[in-house]
């Protein structure tokens, strides 16, 4: 989100400077999370909530999270760099329109709606599914409506198709880095309405994400130290592409034995992603020298 604007949500004059922690002092109740706090480009301090309904409820929560926002800048004595406070309300497909401001008289509590209703949300996956399967990557605005695609539909089954289907879109991105970006995205961008049995699915899916690209940077930084050591060029790019492909198939399969061990896939499961049986694969994991052979 560093450094895009909004127009996914529309809101394209909106620009997110940095992302700011949400880890702000409870006022009146230890359930009230504040989804996203960022700092933009006009230097105002946005607060971003996420809606599937309108009730007019919702701005106590708004006003609360206001009070503690300037609650924190007061606590360290830093108010004077609190210019600007707007709420942000992005409203899913359900909502198609919302009151704007609750004004007492003496208080008045103002936010800036973004209504996600009227996207075609069939043209936008099969643009984004084109860009992936042509380019293996997304530009940042592409990212952006990926993980907020799920909220362009109406209905809580609908929504959790559209994440199904994004979700498995999302895992043919070829960057790892992207990859995890869109995933995680996906998960706080849907956290009020995709089904809990398939959010610990997706949070498998993005430990693997994570595991994978930790052992692949791993293994290009030791291919890297090695080729230095060759001090050849010829020697360099052979030895890295040798070091790459044989470390990339012990960091598939050292990933696939981690989720086995702690749990978050069976090891006929493992098995079945590398086309083998799970003796087979226990095999193979011996021979990298993963496990010691009994």
């Amino acid at each position: 989100m560093i450094g895009r604007n909004l127009s996914p949500f529309g809101l394209p004059h909106i620009r997110v400077k940095d992302i700011m922690p949400t880890n702000l002092p409870v006022i009146e109740s230890n359930e009230l999370r504040l989804d996203n706090l960022f700092l933009l480009d006009d230097e105002a301090v946005a607060i971003i909530d996420y809606e599937s309904d309108y009730e007019q409820e919702d701005f106590i929560k708004y006003l609360n999270y206001a009070a503690r926002v300037i609650k924190r800048y007061a606590e360290q004595n830093r108010l004077d760099e609190l210019k600007k406070l707007k709420i942000i309300v992005i409203y899913t497909a359900d909502v198609e329109q919302a009151c704007e401001v609750y004004d007492l008289d003496g208080v008045t509590v103002k936010v800036e709606p973004a209504y996600l209703t009227g996207m075609n949300t069939e043209a936008i996956y099969r643009d984004l599914k084109t860009a992936v399967l042509t380019r293996g990557v997304l530009n940042k605005e592409e990212a952006s409506r990926l993980m907020i695609l799920p909220l362009t539909v109406k209905g809580r089954d609908n929504k959790q198709e559209v994440i199904v289907r994004s979700v498995n879109l999302a895992k043919k991105i070829s960057d790892i880095h992207q990859r995890t970006q869109v995933l995680a995205g996906l998960l706080t961008f849907t956290d009020k309405v995709i089904d809990e049995q398939y959010r610990e699915i997706v949070k498998g899916e993005l430990r693997m994400t994570q595991v994978e690209r930790m052992i692949f940077e791993e293994a290009w930084d030791q291919g890297v130290m090695e080729g230095e050591k060759r001090g050849k060029k010829l020697g360099i790019k052979e030895g890295q592409r040798i070091g790459e492909k044989a470390g990339k198939r012990k960091g598939e399969f050292e990933t696939l034995y981690i989720l086995t061990q702690d749990g978050t896939i069976t090891l006929k499961q493992a098995a079945a992603r590398k086309g083998m049986t799970e003796k087979a694969f226990m095999r193979e994991i011996v021979k990298l020298g993963l496990v010691k052979d009994n």
